[in-house]
C-alpha cells in the first residue's frame, strides 16, 4: 500500500489494524480509545513494596515466556539496568520469546543483541538503535519487524493500547519502599524522568529499580506509588557520566562551530526571533554549539526566551542562569551540568514524553515552538532527514524527537 510520501508498504507490516501513513493531522477529530492495564491487581495494603531481588519481582509480576517489558533511557550510556533485568529473565529464569518495548538501546545494552542472535529476545520497539543491537538487526537477525517510533509517538502507541507493556522495568535515582520514584535524590541522579511516566501509568506491572532508598514519602515523585507492584534496591543502576555520550558533546571542530554560527545568523534574521521566542536543541554537536552564537544575538537585540524545550544541556541551563531563557521544560538531560540544575532550579520543570510530543493529545508543547535546530545523519536537497541509518543501512541512529518537532 502506498502511504502519504508515496512509499509502498508492504502488507505485512499492517496487521492488527496498524495503517500507513496518512499525511499531517489525519488523526484531526478522531477519538483515540486509551488503554488502560490489562491487570489491576487490588491488594490489602502493605508496609512495604520491597523486593529481595530482581527476579522476586519479576516473579511476582508474573514474568513468562512471550512478554514485553519496557525500561526508560534517561541513564544514556551509563544505564546498568536493561542489561541486568534482561540477564534475569533470559539466564535465570529461562525466559524466552521476549520483546523489549525501551525509549532507546544503544552500546550500554549490547548484552541484548547476544539474545537477539540467541533468538530469545524476538521483538524490539523503541525511539532509537545503536551500537551492536543496530548491527544485529540490520542484518535480519530479530524475529520480527524492529518498530522504531519517535519520542512522541510512542507514548502515543503505549496510550492507545497499541504497545501492550506487560512489566515496565524503571530505573530510578530515589524512591522510598512504597515505589515513590524519581530521577534525583540519590548517588547516581539522571535529572528527568519523562520517558519513564507513561509506562508506569500504562504498563500492568511495575517494577522500580533504585540504588538510594529513602524515607517515605519521596515527594514530588514523577513516578506515584499507586502505579508501582515492586521496588528493588541494587548497589548501581548505572553511570551518569556517560549520559553525556559521544553525540551529545559541545564540539571544538571549526566546520561544526562555522555550521552553528550560520544557524544563528538565519535565526537572528528572522521575524520569529522576537521577545517570548522558544526554542529546542536535539543532540548533537553542531546544535548544542547554536546555543553559544545564539547568545549574542539576544543580548544585542534585548530580548529572552519564553521556554526551552526538550533534552536539555548545560548550554541552555546557563541562558537561563543569565536571565535570558524564562523556563526550561524538560524531558531528559545530555550531561552532568543540567541534571544539578533540573535538581536544583525552580524554574527547570519536568516533562513526560507524552507532553512533549504525542500528537494524539489536545496539546503537545512541540506545538508551541517558534525554532528547533536538530542535527542529522543524511539530508537530500528536497530536505528529506535520514536519523536512522547510516550510508551503508546499518541502523545507527535515533528519529528522537525530529518527525514530532
Amino acid at each position: 500500500m502506498l502511504n502519504k510520501v508515496n512509499r509502498e508498504i508492504p502488507d505485512e507490516f499492517l496487521k492488527d489494524g496498524k495503517e500507513v501513513y496518512q499525511g499531517k493531522f489525519y488523526m484531526d477529530g478522531k477519538y483515540v480509545k486509551k488503554a488502560s492495564p490489562k491487570t489491576k491487581v487490588f491488594k490489602k495494603p502493605v508496609d512495604s513494596k520491597l523486593c529481595k531481588s530482581i527476579r522476586e519481582a519479576c516473579e511476582k509480576c508474573g514474568a513468562k515466556d512471550g512478554i514485553t517489558i519496557s525500561f526508560h533511557s534517561e541513564l544514556r550510556n551509563g544505564d546498568y539496568v536493561m542489561s541486568m533485568v534482561t540477564k534475569v529473565l533470559i539466564e535465570e529464569m529461562g525466559l524466552k520469546d521476549i520483546t523489549i518495548a525501551a525509549s532507546s538501546l544503544g552500546d550500554a545494552q549490547d548484552l541484548i543483541a547476544d539474545y537477539i542472535e540467541q533468538g530469545k529476545i524476538i521483538g524490539i520497539q523503541t525511539s532509537g538503535i545503536r551500537g551492536r543491537i543496530g548491527e544485529v538487526v540490520s542484518a535480519g537477525k530479530l524475529k520480527t519487524p524492529a518498530i522504531i517510533r519517535s519520542h512522541g509517538g510512542r507514548p502515543r502507541a503505549i496510550e492507545a493500547g497499541e504497545v501492550h507493556i506487560d512489566i515496565a522495568f524503571l530505573a530510578a535515582a530515589s524512591s522510598d519502599e512504597w515505589g515513590n520514584a524519581k530521577g534525583t535524590g540519590g548517588k547516581n541522579n539522571f535529572g528527568s524522568i519523562g520517558f519513564g511516566i507513561g509506562d508506569a501509568r500504562y504498563a500492568d506491572h511495575t517494577v522500580i529499580i533504585t540504588d538510594t532508598l529513602v524515607d517515605f514519602p519521596n515527594l514530588p515523585a514523577p513516578i506515584s506509588t499507586v502505579d508501582v507492584d515492586c521496588v528493588c534496591l541494587i548497589d548501581e543502576i548505572g553511570n551518569p557520566k556517560k549520559i553525556a555520550s559521544k553525540e551529545a558533546r559541545f564540539t571544538d571542530n571549526p566546520r561544526e562551530l562555522m555550521m552553528a554560527e550560520n544557524i544563528a545568523k538565519i535565526i537572528a534574521a528572522t521575524p520569529y526571533f522576537k521577545d517570548g521566542f522558544s526554542f529546542q536543541t536535539g543532540v548533537g554537536g553542531p546544535s548544542l554549539a547554536v546555543n553559544r552564537f545564539l547568545e549574542d544575538y539576544m543580548v544585542e537585540k534585548n530580548i529572552k526566551m519564553s521556554f526551552a524545550l526538550g533534552g536539555i544541556s548545560s548550554a541552555i541551563c546557563k541562558l537561563l542562569d543569565k536571565g535570558l531563557v524564562k523556563n526550561i521544560i524538560d524531558v531528559q538531560d545530555f550531561d552532568l551540568t543540567a541534571i544539578e540544575h533540573f535538581t536544583n532550579n525552580p524554574k527547570h520543570f519536568e516533562i513526560s514524553s507524552s507532553e512533549y510530543a504525542n500528537p494524539a493529545n489536545k496539546s503537545a508543547y512541540v506545538n508551541k515552538l517558534d525554532f528547533v535546530v536538530l542535527s542529522a545523519l543524511e539530508i537530500d536537497t528536497n530536505f528529506n532527514v535520514n536519523v536512522i541509518t547510516g550510508s551503508d543501512g546499518i541502523l545507527r541512529g535515533a528519529p528522537g524527537g525530529h518527525p514530532d518537532t
